[in-house]
């Protein structure tokens, strides 16, 4: 009999790889955007490039909605397996904590050789990202570690693959779409709360509770999608709820000037208004906008551009090193602003784009060296952790028409 892991292995699905590698791709031209002059570039070419790549942080709220899918599909599948939390925990473990303890390790190492002018960061910083709570800590106090600070969306994850297999196993399909439902309205008005309470705005942005429609909407249509019924209703509104969505996020966009979640007039002149719009309305619409996404990517047509776009060769290579990429890619970034030095004379849009493009090929590079050298001893350990269905499992457990794999 198949175990649920090798039907996952049967079944992956490369369009999400290819979302995945787009998430990280507009998460490296953000980060880039901000280390060569920043949002609010000036000049007819500049500034548009600017903001575009400005945006680019969104992509950390695809790779939630994506987390969300994959993780609620896998978690749905194993119900009634046997060692149904220590297989999940385990293959967690061994896919996300060998590569990020071990980058905080050379880090830590790094630091204590006198490395100091590259990362710096103190003992409760530290302690902070050893126990996946850095987002806590800048939510709370708004202490940030250079170098470091794109690891606040990992503890996110963390928090949430901790806690939402006791949800998924407790509830069954139909109430887990409503539990969905319900935690991603809460966790949309605690952030508008948070930003009318008068409380530092980003707040809202880096606390777990905060942050989990993108999550939940994922988890969501993971649901629907183990029904034929569910799923056909989805399919035929995700078109007008994409647009919609998109429409939203487009008028916060234009209305602004800008689509910030951290702009703040006081520090950006050239910020009229702040991201409060952004933080509360503005990251409900993505997570609703990638949902309809993932929707419309999995039902494309062979052969159509959507399904052409997704399943490039390139986009879903990135995708497959996507997390070692975020890992490595803030300090690769970091690292080549420190030991080159770029020409003055350089238009802005020209200095970003090399940038971009060389920081998602070395960061590819360093990624793909990580995982041949060194992951893939720990998740080869994985078929240890199979998830086996119980005797009579097909009685217990529908098989769902639509497995998932890709997490």
């Amino acid at each position: 009999m198949p175990t649920a892991s090798s039907r996952h292995a049967a079944s992956h699905i490369l369009a999400l790889d290819g979302l995945r590698g787009l998430a990280i791709i507009a998460v490296i031209l953000c980060h880039v955007n901000h280390r060569f002059g920043g949002p609010f570039s000036q000049g007819v070419v500049d500034r548009p490039v600017a903001m575009v790549f400005a945006g680019g942080w969104v992509g950390v709220d695809l790779f939630f909605v994506l987390s969300g899918f994959l993780i609620t599909g896998i978690l749905y599948e194993a119900k009634g397996c046997a060692g149904y939390f220590r297989n999940f925990y385990a293959r967690r473990v061994l896919r996300i904590m060998p590569l990020y303890y071990g980058f905080l390790a050379v880090v830590v190492a790094a630091q204590l050789w006198g490395w100091h002018e590259y990362v710096w960061f103190s003992r409760d910083g530290l302690l902070s990202l050893v126990t996946y709570t850095y987002n806590l800590r800048v939510a709370l106090g708004g202490d940030m570690i250079a170098g470091m600070h794109h690891f606040w969306s990992l503890a996110i994850e963390e928090h949430f693959y901790l806690l939402w297999p006791l949800v998924v196993v407790a509830l069954s399909r139909r109430f887990l779409m409503h539990a969905c439902l319900a935690l991603g309205a809460i966790s949309f008005l605690s952030r508008v709360a948070v930003v009318a309470s008068g409380a530092w705005p980003l707040t809202a942005f880096f606390f777990t509770p905060c942050r989990l429609d993108g999550l939940l909407a994922g988890s969501w249509v993971a649901l629907a999608y183990k029904d034929q019924a569910d799923w056909e209703r989805l399919r035929r509104w995700a078109t007008p709820t994409l647009w919609m969505a998109g429409g939203v996020l487009l008028a916060i966009g234009l209305g602004q000037g800008h689509f910030l979640p951290d702009a703040d007039p006081t520090r950006m002149p050239d910020a009229a208004v702040d991201g409060r719009f952004v933080i509360t309305i503005g990251v409900a619409a993505l997570a609703v906008c990638f949902a309809a996404l993932i929707v419309l990517t999995l039902h494309a047509a062979e052969g159509s551009r959507l399904r052409r776009f997704s399943e490039n060769m390139g986009l879903r290579a990135i995708g497959k090193y996507s997390y070692a990429m975020y890992v490595f890619h803030v300090l690769i970034l970091f690292l080549t602003v420190r030991l080159f030095a770029v020409p003055a004379s350089l238009p802005s849009f020209v200095v970003k784009s090399v940038m971009a493009v060389w920081i998602v090929a070395a960061s590819f590079v360093a990624a793909w060296i990580s995982y041949h050298l060194y992951e893939k001893h720990f998740l080869r350990l994985k078929r240890h952790f199979e998830f086996h269905p119980p005797v009579h499992a097909d009685l217990l457990v529908p098989v769902p028409s639509h497995p998932l794999s890709n997490a």
